[in-house]
């Protein structure tokens, strides 16, 4: 006996497709569908090769067609089994499976396929009165059409990733206190409390502007003087120095004594 690829790839498809007697429906396209979901196969042409060759028989029953696989019932051992092909007696001796289900009146098809296996326990609390019922509310996948978003919830979702992707401005203060300690701690060897207490002695003469000793300290990472603390210190008060000059440029008050001048008006008020 010679079979194609084709005919032995469906002959094994028919063992899982037949019930526990070896019948099936003699209907190619559904067999196609299960056993050649994917494949450019004529399931008709393989059916008839099985038949010459004698390892399936085709028969009719009523007005519908039906096939059965020679010698199924003996290597079958089903310990609960049924059937949903009616088969007379002469196809079961070709089965070999006459004292399967041998109290099942041929004539009679039941309305539901049973299968050979044992149950399997209902592992999810229900009670079989629910039937296929069961994991209505939450299926598993669904072959409805989803809405599609709507232009406003198509908006709203590229505004959220911008805001997502976008960097988030660092606070100056939270800089200051984590990173330019960390700074201060490996420029000084100051333990962590005296660090933070020297950046904020820094921090009141930079007159409470985290921006300007973060650019100080920034400085003194790039050029890394000898003596980091001094340096930060003289660089604070130059800073500082500048700033007020900048001011009394701006305002056209070079040379201008403010001490003595609001001692005058003082004076001049009494």
């Amino acid at each position: 006996m010679t079979l194609s690829m084709g005919a032995r790839m469906l002959l094994i498809g028919l063992w899982s497709h037949a019930d526990d007697g070896g019948g099936f429906e003699w209907k190619p396209v559904v067999l196609k569908a299960r056993v050649f979901p994917a494949d450019n196969i004529d399931v008709t042409d393989l059916l008839e090769e099985l038949v010459r060759n004698d390892v399936i028989q085709k028969y009719d029953f009523g007005d519908r067609s039906y096939g059965a696989v020679r010698n199924f019932g003996k290597w079958q051992r089903p310990k609960k089994p049924s059937r949903f092909v009616p088969m007379p007696e002469p196809v079961r001796n070709y089965c070999a499976s006459k004292d399967i289900c041998a109290d099942t009146v041929p004539e009679l098809v039941p309305a539901e396929c049973g299968t050979s296996a044992e149950p399997v326990p209902n592992q999810y609390g229900n009670s079989s009165a629910e039937g296929r019922k069961v994991g209505r509310d939450l299926p598993l996948t669904t072959f409805e059409d989803a809405a599609p978003p709507s232009s406003q919830d198509q908006a709203q979702t590229e505004i959220a990733r911008i805001d997502a992707a976008a960097p988030r401005p660092v606070d100056a203060r939270d800089q200051l206190w984590t990173h330019g300690t960390q700074v201060v701690q490996h420029s000084t060897g100051l333990p962590v409390k005296r660090a933070k207490s020297l950046i904020g002695k820094w921090l009141r003469d930079c007159g409470d502007s985290a921006e300007t000793l973060n650019a100080i300290l920034d400085e003194a990472v790039s050029l890394r003087p000898a003596v980091f603390k001094e340096w930060v210190t003289k660089a604070i008060q130059h800073r500082m120095q500048t700033g007020f000059r900048q001011i009394e440029d701006q305002w056209g008050l070079t040379g201008y004594d403010i001490d003595a001048n609001a001692k005058r008006f003082e004076e001049m008020g009494q």
